[in-house]
């Protein structure tokens, strides 16, 4: 039995993301990148299924739908995005397509992102994809089994 919750893995995991987010934070200022790591999620997301709607966006960057909103809303001014109404059905839904302009900042900070992410994970001496399923396997056993959804 663990004495402590500070001692814990799910208390230490917190503590890792908050780190890697300010890690994150940080990178992005230093490279002067004109997006937040959560919009460059967002890009991210579209560009691996173009045309994703705001609530399956939302579902995969485990924000709310209104913050998700307003990350759209902000790539829409830059004109990194354009958000399209189309018919589906008998409802009306907004498609976010990335923009040239996107596609291009895109591809330029997923390079600068994939340098800087391997010159960290050599130091760490990990096999970063099986950390990465465990922790994937981690959120979605605590998701089903407190049924946690991001609203």
């Amino acid at each position: 039995m663990v004495e402590h919750y500070t001692k814990t893995l799910p208390y230490e995991l917190e503590l890792t993301s908050r780190v890697l987010h300010e890690a994150a934070k940080k990178f992005f200022e230093e490279c002067n990148f004109p997006i937040t790591p959560e919009e460059f999620a967002i890009l991210d997301c579209l560009y691996l299924k173009p045309d994703m709607i705001q609530i399956d966006l939302a579902k995969m960057i485990l924000k709310g739908r209104a913050h998700t909103g307003r990350f759209l809303k902000s790539l829409e001014e830059k004109n990194y995005i354009k958000r399209t109404p189309v018919k589906h059905k008998s409802k009306t839904i907004i498609k976010n397509i990335i923009t040239a302009e996107g596609l291009s900042l895109y591809n330029s900070m997923r390079k600068k992102m994939d340098k800087y992410i391997e010159e960290t994970n050599p130091q760490l001496n990990i096999e970063i994809n099986d950390v990465i399923r465990l922790l994937q396997n981690i959120r979605k056993n605590c998701t089903e089994k407190f049924d946690i959804k991001f609203e």
